[in-house]
């Protein structure tokens, strides 16, 4: 019943933090005048930390304000799901609004309604739709037509904009005063989220031992630092067969202290991760990957992959501590092991590597409105 305004590029922040691909698309096409960009969130402390950052460019969803601008607005984008409590009465009807999906991972599993979570009683159940998603690939493109049931000419092969900042980032000396580790050699340990099975073990090694780890760690002047979902790293000593908060060369980077992952990573020498996406954007810096695909049957049958797991995951593999730790060893001193392998399968997953991402995504947004 109200008059929609193209103009408008309203950024849904679904989730308590500023960041990942709505924040990197926000901060491109805010510069642009042929929209007008606004940070849209039901989160009063993100809503009062981004009016300090952006000024009149951020709206508060339960507002009277934030109504009338979500009726009036025919263009959202969002990189994560929505579910109906946050944001209670916005609801997004592809039919209604271009609901214009960013995404948060480049998948190497299944994602929607190939899996199990959204199968019940024989029926499949998709709560959000979407009227736009982005891709990286021609293989992602079709992986979402699958799992999100799409038209395939709705699933843009742009690129992710965040991936744009990676491709272009520098180490930020303030960074380095305020955690002096980032000076040194930093492996990220960040697995993926088991929502359909038990939480991820860190260090799920036979023969652990924090001690040895951590003298390790010492003689080569490295870091872990360890990623994993927030509701892991709250259990990660726990989840360990020893106490790593004892251990000194071995640190928590959770949400809480670094919310944007992609503003991390350039200053990660080594990535030890399992089935998480993070690796497939990690591929564009040309850096060492280790897996530990401890449950990796378990983890098939549950969630399922897609590709044949050992041919297109570029690195070492560790079933040990002593692997672990020799593997380690040979990427600091050789990061170039393993390059031929990394770039065939980052070219397979990323037909964009020019940093122009966002570019075409506002391109491709701004056609909408003709």
């Amino acid at each position: 019943m109200i008059r929609k305004d193209k103009r408008i590029a309203l950024f849904f922040l679904t989730e308590k933090y500023y960041y990942d691909n709505s924040k990197y698309l926000f901060e491109y096409m805010r510069q642009k005048e042929d929209f007008r960009s606004v940070l849209f969130t039901a989160n009063k402390a993100l809503y009062t930390s981004l009016q300090e950052k952006f000024p009149g460019e951020v709206v508060y969803a339960w507002s009277l304000k934030g109504l009338f601008l979500f009726l009036r607005t025919k263009n959202v984008i969002i990189s994560y799901g929505i579910s109906a409590a946050p944001f209670f009465p916005y609801y997004l009807h592809e039919k209604c609004k271009n609901v214009i999906y960013l995404g948060h991972g480049t998948p190497m599993k299944k994602m929607g309604l190939q899996t199990e979570v959204w199968q019940k009683h024989g029926k499949r159940y998709q709560m959000q739709k979407y009227s736009y998603m982005v891709g990286c690939s021609p293989l992602e493109q079709e992986l979402h037509k699958a799992g999100f049931d799409m038209n395939i000419d709705d699933v843009w092969v742009s690129g992710l904009p965040r991936n744009d900042y990676l491709l272009s980032a520098t180490k930020d000396e303030t960074w380095v005063d305020k955690y002096p580790y980032l000076n040194q050699k930093v492996i990220l340990y960040a697995p993926t989220w088991r929502e359909e099975t038990q939480s991820a073990e860190f260090f799920p090694f036979p023969d652990f031992d924090s001690d040895q780890l951590d003298a390790f760690l010492e003689k080569k002047q490295a870091y872990i630092l360890l990623r994993g979902h927030k509701e892991d790293i709250k259990r990660a000593d726990e989840l360990s067969r020893f106490d790593v908060s004892k251990m000194k060369r071995v640190l928590k980077a959770d949400q809480d202290l670094f919310p944007d992952v992609y503003e991390l990573l350039p200053y990660v020498d080594i990535l030890v991760t399992d089935y998480s996406s993070i690796w497939i954007d990690y591929l564009l810096l040309d850096r060492p990957i280790i897996y530990l695909p401890y449950d990796l049957e378990e983890y098939k049958k549950s969630k399922g992959l897609f590709l044949d797991f050992e041919k297109n995951t570029p690195g070492y593999k560790a079933a040990s501590l002593k692997e672990f730790v020799s593997q380690i060893e040979i990427y600091l001193q050789h990061p170039s092991e393993h390059a031929g392998w990394r770039k065939n399968i980052c070219d397979m997953y990323h037909t964009h590597q020019d940093g122009n991402s966002s570019e075409r995504l506002y391109q491709l947004i701004k056609e909408l409105n003709q």
